[in-house]
Formats: structure tokens, sequence, C-alpha cells
């Protein structure tokens, strides 16, 4: 195999900006103490690219706090939630979404303190 098969090219590197993941959210995530439900539900995240991971850190520059919700907000492709609904998920749910966006991002995940 020669070296210039090897090399990338710009579509290469552009390739999963386009990715969709769909994701399987346990009952016991969605819905924590109701034992009604005994199937997974599906949403659909897309990775946080570095632009819109910039803009959302610029936003959140004064409240930390908005990065986890902005970055679900971006994330989220279905269902497509505004910001004051993903305000409204229980904490449980948000880092259940939050791991999985991490990882589709290649983000590494957070450490413990």
């Amino acid at each position: 195999m020669s070296s210039s098969e090897l090399k990338l090219t710009p579509e290469d590197l552009l390739a999963g900006a386009d990715a969709v993941f769909d994701v399987a959210v346990p009952r016991e995530v969605l819905r924590p103490g109701n034992g009604a439900e005994t199937e997974a539900k599906i949403v659909t995240l897309a990775p946080i690219s570095i632009g819109t991971f910039q803009l959302i850190m610029k936003a959140a520059r004064d409240d930390a706090g908005l990065i986890p919700l902005l970055m679900i907000k971006e994330s989220l492709r279905e269902p497509a939630l505004s910001l004051e609904q993903v305000k409204r998920m229980h904490l449980g749910l948000v880092n259940f979404l939050i791991k999985n966006i991490r990882a589709i991002s290649g983000l590494a995940e957070k450490k413990s303190p």
C-alpha cells in the first residue's frame, strides 16, 4: 500500500460531522421508580463539533452549569428540544445523555475527584 493511499482527505476528516447515533435510554434512567415501562426508548444524538463546542463554551462563560444543557440541546436530534425543555430534565437523564454525547463526540470521560 502506498503512502498516498494512507493519507486522509478533507472528506475523510469531516465524515463524522454528519453522523447520528440512536441511543437506547433505559426505562430506569428515563423514568426512575416507574416499573410500568419495560422497554428502553430511543433518542438520536449527533456528535458535538469543535465549532459548536466553542459556541457552547462562549455562551456558558458566566454560567458553567449551562454547558451540559447546551450540549444536550445541540446534540439531540430526535426528539429536538428547546433549552427550556432540556432544563426540565431530571439529573439522571442529563448525566446519561452527557455520557453518551461525550462518547460519540470523542471526548474523554471526565475524571472523578
